[in-house]
């Protein structure tokens, strides 16, 4: 995310250089490097904490503590980009992708440790 962050910054500051580059090609621009700085803030401030009763999430704008109890279901959405969905008690849910470390690891401990078993076709 950064890499790519940095990669907008450097094609805006070159398309700054040059005269009668159309209003389009800077907002486009300006989007990709707001979208990356967007998403280089939302991964460097989420945090998955597990301790012995439970787990700490904390997300680009919220903090919620779960128990283990409190965990009814992680959903899996493979692609590209593998999506983890942590559904829980009240209907809720916070989501976790591989673009984070260990992030097979920590699925597989949620779901053990929340006493869950995988759903068969």
């Amino acid at each position: 995310m950064a890499a790519a962050g940095v990669l907008w910054v450097t094609v805006l500051v070159y398309l700054l250089r040059f005269d009668d580059v159309p209003v389009k090609t800077f907002l486009a621009v300006i989007f990709f490097v707001v979208f990356f700085a967007v998403s280089l803030t939302y991964y460097a401030r989420t945090r998955i904490v597990v301790d012995a009763r439970g787990i700490t999430y904390r997300g680009m704008v919220r903090t919620r503590r779960y128990t283990f109890e409190d965990i009814r279901k992680v959903d899996v959405l493979p692609g590209p980009v593998t999506v983890y969905a942590i559904r829980d008690t009240g209907g809720g849910f916070v989501h976790f992708t591989s673009f984070f470390q260990h992030h097979r690891r920590l699925a597989a401990l949620l779901v053990e440790r929340a006493g869950l078993r995988p759903m068969t076709s």
